[in-house]
């Protein structure tokens, strides 16, 4: 229990737009991008084997790449996560078949062009 006066950060999604645009130009995936971002921000993640525990099927690409199964891996999710400042920076989203297209190490931020 933190003691009075102190608080707890949680990870924050930093590109909460992108995501808001990835959820229009999906609409299959609207829900459970929203379930993502509420239980990414909901917590505080110390390193990547913490968040694992909670997305069992998150893997992590060198140097600081996070992938997420999204909607029982229909479509993956590219991010960079930084532990020490709980910022997670989304750098592209799609659909699983044009994920074995990129590299998800190089990947920069997309923003959705639908």
């Amino acid at each position: 229990m933190p003691k009075k006066g102190t608080y707890i950060v949680t990870m924050k999604v930093v590109t909460t737009k992108t995501i808001n645009a990835y959820r229009k130009c999906y609409p299959e995936a609207d829900g459970p991008l929203k379930a993502w971002v509420a239980i990414i921000e909901g917590r505080k993640f110390k390193h990547f084997p913490e968040l694992k525990s909670v997305f069992g099927s998150a893997d992590f690409v060198q140097p600081d790449r996070v992938i997420f199964n999204i909607k029982g891996n229909h479509f993956r999710l590219i991010t960079a996560v930084d532990f020490g400042r709980q910022y997670v920076f989304v750098k592209w989203f799609g659909r699983h078949k044009d994920y074995d297209k990129i590299n998800p190490s190089e990947v920069q931020h997309e923003y959705p062009s639908c």
